[in-house]
């Protein structure tokens, strides 16, 4: 017998239900585990990555005047220690991603660049400046704020030739790919994925993110106007990855933001 419900036409006039949009995959992972991963990839994974570069002296055989100066005042330690720590985040992320059966590339947002994403790039890194502004404006307005505090970089600010070319690449181009990949790519994602609303989502990887850049001082005070910079940023990037669905045109903020940053210390502040 044949089954005529499922041939028989459309009545004209009747109703027919709207394409529904595809829902979010929920990865395979918790919103917990994902807490964990960033908490392994910017505290534990340094913290490693120092240990290794510190013990380089001793591997070589070098006395302790040497050592010290190697630890504290070398550019190359310093570009060896972030080129380490960001390859050992990038590769943690990735083992466990993969680990979960999940794709590397979807989860951390990651596919070709258009065209658009200038764009995107451009006005993102406007609104994070005018945005910036205002809420530096208003926070010292309400609290005492140190605005002249500057985050430790490890690099000498007077190097000039190809002396700049270590600290530009570990400020302008690793941080910028590694931090988008784990934060607007992987975190953000998973709070998404996992239902949470946009606000939401972009609040707390917000709040991680600039919590996490608190303790970049050379005294060890906390730099709350590194928080207030970095939290600011990326809410414009987070909005960013959720209007283009990708962290490339993230990636590009990032990358123009730490290049201002590093314009001014070595080129314009070292004059």
């Amino acid at each position: 017998m044949s089954n005529a419900s499922s041939k028989a036409p459309v009545a004209a006039g009747s109703a027919v239900a709207a394409p529904q949009p595809a829902k979010r995959q929920a990865p395979a992972w918790g919103v917990f585990a994902a807490v964990v991963v960033i908490l392994i990839c910017f505290v534990a994974l340094p913290t490693a990555a120092q240990i290794v570069v510190s013990a380089i002296p001793s591997v070589l055989g070098w006395g302790s005047v040497r050592a010290d100066q190697w630890v504290q005042h070398s550019d190359l330690a310093n570009f060896l220690y972030v080129a380490l720590a960001e390859a050992l985040t990038s590769g943690f992320l990735f083992w466990f991603i993969r680990r979960r059966h999940g794709s590397f590339r979807r989860v951390v947002a990651l596919r070709k660049p258009r065209w658009s994403d200038a764009g995107y790039a451009f006005l993102g890194a406007l609104s994070y400046i005018l945005l910036f502004i205002v809420v530096v404006q208003v926070v010292s307005a309400i609290l005492p704020l140190d605005t002249t505090k500057e985050q430790a970089i490890g690099f000498d600010k007077h190097s000039t030739g190809l002396g700049l070319l270590l600290p530009f690449i570990s400020l302008a181009i690793l941080p910028p790919i590694v931090e988008e990949m784990v934060f607007r790519g992987f975190f953000y994602g998973t709070l998404r994925a996992r239902n949470i609303r946009m606000g939401t989502s972009i609040l707390v990887t917000s709040l991680v993110f600039g919590s996490l850049h608190l303790f970049g001082s050379g005294d060890g005070s906390l730099l709350w106007i590194a928080f207030v910079d970095t939290f600011v940023l990326s809410l414009i990037l987070c909005y960013v990855r959720e209007k283009t669905g990708s962290i490339v045109a993230t990636i590009m903020i990032h990358a123009l933001k730490n290049g201002f940053v590093f314009l001014n210390l070595f080129i314009l502040g070292a004059r």
